[in-house]
């Protein structure tokens, strides 16, 4: 399976590991969990951004136009053009991404701005990122073409 362009994607999921794996007193290791969950988003989030620049710009860095096409993504409207009506008639890995993407966006809006009451555990903070990495796989899987509908799926406005 090829893997993508963008190092940052799979040095998050490090950064998510290593956070994880945090000792130390109680607080501390709370917010590791919390920080592994958003990392691991993030390693899907700069995944998807990466299909998009590099479907339809070219990743080259001398390129002008890589960095807004790179910067276009919103969260939101990724996560609502990935499980709308859409994707649906596309690729079933594009709607596989879409559901887990969701599931896992919904994750690091709970990890980032839930109250300190929050409960993360390792394990649940291993399977966040396991999922994430697992997205990723997917969307390394998909074929030229389906990564092109994947793009134009994420940035243009829905009907």
């Amino acid at each position: 399976m090829a893997r993508l362009g963008n190092p940052l994607v799979y040095d998050l999921l490090v950064v998510a590991d290593m956070l994880a794996m945090q000792k130390g007193r109680k607080n501390l290791r709370k917010a590791s969990m919390r920080r592994a969950v958003s990392s691991a988003y993030y390693a899907v989030f700069h995944a998807l951004c990466f299909v998009c620049a590099s479907q339809l710009v070219g990743w080259s860095k001398a390129n002008d136009l890589l960095e807004p096409v790179y910067r276009m993504l919103d969260h939101g409207s990724a996560k609502n053009r990935l499980t709308g009506k859409e994707a649906a008639a596309m690729a079933p890995a594009i709607l596989e991404i879409g559901s887990r993407f969701k599931d896992l966006q919904e994750a690091r809006h709970g990890a980032d701005y839930r109250t300190p009451a929050l409960e993360l555990s390792r394990d649940l903070t291993l399977q966040h990122i396991a999922e994430a990495r697992r997205i990723v796989d997917l969307i390394e899987a998909l074929p030229p073409d389906d990564r092109l509908k994947l793009a134009i799926l994420l940035v243009t406005k829905a009907r």
